[in-house]
This record gives C-alpha cells, sequence and structure tokens, in this order.
C-alpha cells in the first residue's frame, strides 16, 4: 500500500463491476439482433411442402429453431434464451406445449391450416438472459479483472521507480553534505592548530618582554599584532563553527521524509509574505533573505521587539544604539550589531543618503552562525 495511491485502488476495484455492467446487455442486445434475422431466414425451411399438408408449420418452426440453436455455439454463453414465434395476429406458434400430429388423410386439414399461419406472417422475437453464472459473466469478470490488475500494476511499478529515484537523489545530496562538513572540519582543526601556536608566540613574546626591558617598545608591537592575528582567527574560527552547523543542519534536513518537504513551501510562503510586508512598510531599508530566515525563526514576543529596532532604524539609522562592529577593518566591510529583546541581536550596515541594510537576524544562541555568515560574504564582497 505504501506505492499505491488510494484512489487507484478504488478505481481498479470498480472497474471491474463498472465495465461488467455496461458489457453484459449490450452483448445480450447485440447477439440477438445478430441471430433475428437468420433465424428468420432458416425459420420455414423444409424438405416437405407446408401447402399440401406434408407437415405442420409449427412442428417445421420447431425443429428449424432447435438445430439452429445447437449449431451456434455463441447462445450457449447465456444462462437462457427466450424465443417468440407468432403470427400477424398474435397466435403463438412458438414455443407451444404439444403438436397434434393429423393422419395422412388429414393433410388437407393441415394444408388449411398451415395457408391459414402463412398467410398472416410470422414475427420471431428473441430475448437472452445472462446471469451471474453464466459462461459469458465469467469470461467478462476475468477480463476486466484482469485489465483493472494490470493498470493497478503498472502504477505500483511507476510509484516505485520515482521513489528509487527520489531515495538515489537524497542519498547523494546527503554524501555531498557530508563531505562538506569532513572538509569543514578539517579547515577547522587547521584554525585551532593555528590558534595554539600564535597563543604559544604569545606568551612568548610576553615572556621575552619581561625579561627584556631595552626591546619592550618592539615587543609591545609584536604583541599587538600577534593579538590582532588571535582575534582575526578567533573570528574565523567562529565563521567556520557556523558554517558546520549550517552543513549539518542542511543534512538533517535532506534525511527527513518526504511528507516534511510541505511544510517548507509553507514556510516559503510566510517568508515571501514578511518579505512584502517590510518592503512596503519600511522604504529606506533594504532587508537580506538571511535576516527575514532569521526573523521568522523569533518567537512572537521577539518579533515585536525585533520590528520596534528595525522601525527605529528606518527612521534614523543614526540614532540606533550599536552594541560593538564586527569584521571592521583590514579590507573588510563593516557590520554593525544592535541588540533587542536582552538576547536578540540584529546586524546592519549604514548606506549613503539615510539608508540601511539589515543583513541577518537572530539570538544569543545563533550569535557564532550568524558570525560566520557575515565573514563569508563580507569576505566575498572583498573579492569582488
Amino acid at each position: 500500500m505504501k506505492y499505491l495511491p488510494f484512489k487507484q485502488i478504488v478505481f481498479s476495484l470498480m472497474l471491474p463491476a463498472l465495465m461488467y455492467v455496461w458489457f453484459v446487455p449490450l452483448c445480450e442486445k447485440g447477439v440477438a439482433a445478430y441471430h433475428r434475422p437468420r433465424m428468420v431466414q432458416v425459420l420455414l425451411h423444409s424438405d416437405r411442402s407446408l401447402l399440401e399438408g406434408e407437415v405442420g408449420v409449427k412442428a417445421v418452426v420447431r425443429d428449424n429453431l432447435g438445430r439452429y440453436v445447437e449449431t451456434h455455439l455463441s447462445l450457449a454463453l447465456f444462462s437462457s434464451r427466450t424465443i417468440t414465434v407468432r403470427t400477424g395476429g398474435g397466435e403463438l406458434v412458438f414455443p407451444v406445449s404439444e403438436i397434434q400430429s393429423s393422419p395422412l388423410d388429414d393433410r388437407q386439414v393441415v394444408a388449411a391450416e398451415n395457408y391459414r399461419l402463412l398467410e398472416r406472417g410470422l414475427n420471431l422475437e428473441i430475448a437472452l438472459f445472462t446471469g451471474p453464472d453464466a459462461p459469458l459473466s465469467v469470461m467478462a469478470l476475468a477480463l476486466f479483472s484482469a485489465v483493472a490488475l494490470l493498470a493497478l500494476y503498472r502504477v505500483y511499478r511507476k510509484q516505485v521507480r520515482y521513489s528509487s529515484l527520489e531515495r538515489i537523489d537524497r542519498e547523494q545530496a546527503i554524501a555531498s553534505l557530508e563531505h562538506g562538513q569532513r572538509a569543514a572540519q578539517e579547515e577547522l582543526d587547521t584554525l585551532s592548530a593555528r590558534q595554539e601556536s600564535l597563543q604559544g608566540a604569545l606568551e612568548q613574546a610576553r615572556t621575552a618582554l619581561v625579561e627584556s626591558a631595552e626591546s619592550q617598545t618592539g615587543m609591545e608591537e609584536e604583541i599587538e599584532i600577534l593579538e590582532t592575528l588571535i582575534e582575526e582567527n578567533e573570528e574565523q574560527l567562529i565563521a567556520q563553527k557556523g558554517e558546520i552547523d549550517r552543513l549539518t543542519r542542511h543534512m538533517a534536513d535532506q534525511q527527513r521524509p518526504v511528507k516534511e518537504k510541505k511544510s517548507g513551501k509553507r514556510a516559503h510562503r510566510e517568508k515571501e509574505r514578511i518579505a512584502r510586508r517590510l518592503s512596503t512598510l519600511y522604504k529606506h531599508l533594504n532587508v537580506h533573505d538571511r535576516a527575514i530566515q532569521g526573523f521568522l525563526a523569533l518567537d512572537e514576543s521577539m518579533r515585536l521587539k525585533c520590528e520596534e529596532l528595525i522601525h527605529q532604524l528606518n527612521e534614523d539609522p543614526a540614532g540606533v544604539p550599536v552594541k560593538r562592529k564586527v569584521f571592521g577593518g583590514k579590507g573588510l566591510d563593516t557590520f554593525l550589531e544592535a541588540e533587542f529583546a536582552y538576547k536578540g541581536r540584529l546586524y546592519f550596515m549604514r548606506l549613503p543618503g539615510g539608508k540601511a541594510e539589515v543583513v541577518a537576524i537572530g539570538t544569543k544562541n545563533t550569535q557564532a552562525t550568524e558570525l560566520g555568515y557575515l565573514h563569508r560574504i563580507s569576505s566575498g564582497m572583498k573579492s569582488a
């Protein structure tokens, strides 16, 4: 049942019954219409003369119809058949319960009776009936059931093939993310080793500064350089950890069941709605997609506080209290960090003309991820 749609199962169950109800009456009418003119043609065939009274019309009709039914197997497909022969005046000629035979010297009476019946003309009617146990019923149900099962099997194979392709694509995506995560982890290990080396060099410089007062000025400069390198390396460590967290979340998303993709569509529609609302209300702001994602991840109370800060940023970017600057100097773009609702964080840039650009929104818990994102886009801007 995993790969079969419910409507396809219902259709396969209903198809044999529907086709049977349509097909059997059609066969009854069609076969009756086929045999009626042929029965009329053989109705009065006889080697003996009817008008001379050698044999009666009713006996000839009975014998001819009996031979016709026995030699045509298509009539045996039905449960029963009703064949009626009447004169133009409605007198029953076939079937009759008993046909009385006349002696040879009564041929004149038989001939007169035959003439009377033939003068009015004979009308033949045939009706066929198909019961549940009739050969035609069994054949029709078997045929239509086979067609329904074949259609159901084709749908099943199609669904299995589609599911297999989707599983392969998901496994490939997961493998790619795992490779990216390993590469990021290796780079993180390299940065950690560099951090340890810089810390050791800093300690040596401090020791040398204490031992040699003469070279104090030069050592202080070296210490400042090392401290700057350590700060930059710490920022790279934070950015790299954020990248690993992003890859981990992405890989987890790839491993979720296919049914969870429907919630992503709803989140996408909510994201578009928030983007339109912010662009309509705040004309002096440019809001990144990353900032909209972070805004949607907040709870309701923090959203209200965040939007108050966005409103203030739209009206007076210079009046927004800045907690600190991140990634400033050394050719990298400077981002400003503002705080809301105690643990909320908003990162923005001031633009010419009194405008501002909101780059990311998060919390204290996602600070490492957001700083990693800012470092990536800042490096990208510098390369460009």
